[in-house]
């Protein structure tokens, strides 16, 4: 299915993007003091964050290039959240670098190579990503978005564990929401939508996308704005949607400053969104 316009992905943008997430995580790596530092709210060491981050950069890399089966010893009979996590925790062994410094080498190295091989193409072009599950792919403008929004989320965390500045501009934040708008239908939670029946409409705010997320007893789709009647709202900043869907933040905060709001006929629905879909 077609993505609905507002979440059509600018594949320039995204690469533009993903080029400087890239060298500003490079740059976290480089000043990070003590590669064996916890990473907050992780089970992670600074280093294996990362292991994580170039590894990633490199698989997509293989994909681009036709190369897709090289985590296929890593790829486990399941759901998604249970293949992901496998594959995830594969990364640690595909990388097996730990001084921080040669990590941040390597993550601008293996961002440089997954943008050449993609340079040639169109956004549209469909890669290989074995890992979301059997026969699954992506368009080359929703990888290189994803590729962006791992290097910016997982900076995030780095930087919050450094004590260092990480700005996320709207700009930004908008093209890591049309990214895992994307991915919605193929990460949702088959439990927690298995009963469910509901219409959200999402707004992020100033330079975001509008979409509706329909959930239909364990189906999701995402339509665009308007496509039928919307039982919850929910409205935030670019920002902060990412930040509390990738689960670095609790929606109360956001709530409460009024950054975070739901409105409609059935607003409660809105404390659920976040857990109708796996957290990879």
């Amino acid at each position: 299915m077609s993505s609905p316009d507002d979440l059509t992905i600018d594949l320039a943008e995204a690469r533009a993007v993903l080029a400087a997430a890239a060298r500003r995580t490079g740059e976290l790596l480089r000043a990070a003091p003590d590669p064996a530092q916890p990473v907050r709210r992780s089970r992670w060491r600074v280093a294996e964050v990362g292991a994580h981050l170039s590894a990633g950069l490199w698989g997509f890399a293989e994909a681009a290039s036709g190369n897709p089966g090289v985590v296929d010893r890593y790829l486990r009979p399941g759901s998604f959240a249970e293949r992901l996590a496998a594959v995830t925790a594969g990364t640690l062994e595909l990388e097996p670098l730990r001084d921080t410094t040669q990590l941040a080498e390597r993550i601008g190295e293996h961002a440089e190579r997954f943008l050449a091989e993609s340079a040639p193409r169109s956004g549209a072009e469909r890669v290989a990503t074995p890992w979301y599950g059997d026969g699954a792919t992506l368009s080359l403008a929703t990888a290189t978005a994803l590729l962006a929004g791992e290097q910016l989320v997982h900076g995030w965390d780095l930087a919050r564990t450094l004590g260092r500045p990480w700005p996320l501009s709207p700009a930004e934040a908008a093209l890591v929401v049309r990214a895992a708008a994307a991915m919605m239908p193929l990460a949702a939670n088959p439990d927690a939508t298995a009963r469910l029946r509901a219409a959200y409409g999402i707004t992020t705010r100033t330079v975001g996308p509008r979409f509706v997320v329909a959930v239909d007893r364990g189906r999701v789709a995402v339509e665009a704005w308007g496509s039928r009647p919307v039982d919850c709202h929910i409205s935030a900043d670019p920002a902060t949607f990412v930040l509390v869907g990738y689960g670095r933040i609790s929606q109360w905060g956001p709530i409460a400053r009024g950054r975070l709001r739901a409105w409609g006929r059935r607003p409660w629905l809105a404390v659920r969104f976040t857990g109708l879909f796996f957290n990879p």
